[in-house]
């Protein structure tokens, strides 16, 4: 009986080595950290299932492009190793709701998130500092509630903040940032009814400001890349020829994300965010992709 035993015994200890190994540093895995709101989120709670190599965006499943958004079109059709995704994008989250009003957890409460979970790089998400990417897409609540609200948003203190989680993030060992530009959202449907000229300034200088402190940030804290994507040339792509993407026009909406540019009066659908996730892996080929 026992000469049966340690055959079996060797087998499951080969099993649980090759098992714990599967997302080591040293094989090829990739990690990317989203945080965001409706545009990122895809439903995932950290506590109810890890990515894995056969469900690398883990559990969740729900977004608001009537399919993959960008988040999941980089994880499951364009990255080019296996790439594992944690993302704590949540609906209608703003960067500090004690500084703009939003309807669920703010990107603070999302990094705090990526505190108690994966800071320590833990045996289910082995990160090193050059296997690991955080993407942060917010600003259009920060800039789209005040708009609704008729106040001026306040986007200094919104990106003090924002700055603050990333230098957060850094502490932590996150080496590679990548920061998408508010989109000009002012053409969803929902606004086409309104005189959006005040939030077209507001996020002209939102992006502005954007770019601006990624380079201050960068420069003041040696080995840190951080990429600012351009999200306005994927919209405007898409909008001035909408038939090419299978829509009738630039103005229509439909849940199903694809007969219509939008899903539905504020979101994009999958055209577009297969544009933005192509325009995302484009500029980041060289340094992670």
């Amino acid at each position: 009986m026992t000469s049966l035993l340690r055959p079996l015994a060797l087998v499951a200890a080969l099993y649980i080595s090759v098992s714990s190994a599967a997302n080591a540093p040293g094989d090829g895995t990739k990690y990317m950290v989203v945080f965001g709101d409706s545009y990122s989120s895809t439903g995932f709670w950290i506590t109810s299932g890890y990515p894995s190599a056969s469900n690398p965006m883990g559990n969740g499943g729900s977004t608001t492009s009537g399919g993959l958004n960008w988040a999941g079109v980089i994880t499951e059709q364009l990255n080019t190793s296996l790439l594992l995704t944690y993302d704590f994008a949540v609906y209608g989250a703003t960067v500090d709701t004690s500084l703009v009003r939003g309807n669920t957890l703010d990107v603070k409460q999302q990094v705090e998130y990526f505190n108690q979970y994966l800071a320590d790089k833990p045996d289910y998400a082995p990160w090193a500092s050059e296997n690991l990417l955080v993407a942060i897409w917010i600003g259009i609540n920060d800039l789209g509630n005040p708009f609704w609200d008729s106040i001026t948003p306040p986007t200094d203190k919104v990106l003090d903040e924002y700055f603050a989680l990333v230098q957060n993030l850094t502490d932590s060992g996150v080496k590679q940032f990548a920061f998408l530009t508010v989109p000009p959202f002012q053409n969803a449907p929902s606004f086409l009814q309104s005189d959006t000229r005040k939030l077209v300034s507001s996020i002209s200088s939102w992006n502005s400001a954007l770019k601006t402190r990624t380079n201050r940030f960068t420069g003041a804290n040696a080995g840190v890349t951080a990429q600012v994507i351009e999200t306005e040339n994927s919209f405007t792509t898409a909008l001035e020829s909408p038939s090419k993407y299978g829509a009738k026009d630039a103005k229509c909406s439909n849940a199903d994300g694809t007969t219509c540019l939008w899903y539905d009066g504020y979101h994009a659908g999958k055209a577009i965010h297969k544009l933005v996730a192509q325009a995302f892996v484009n500029a980041l080929k060289k340094s992670f992709f």
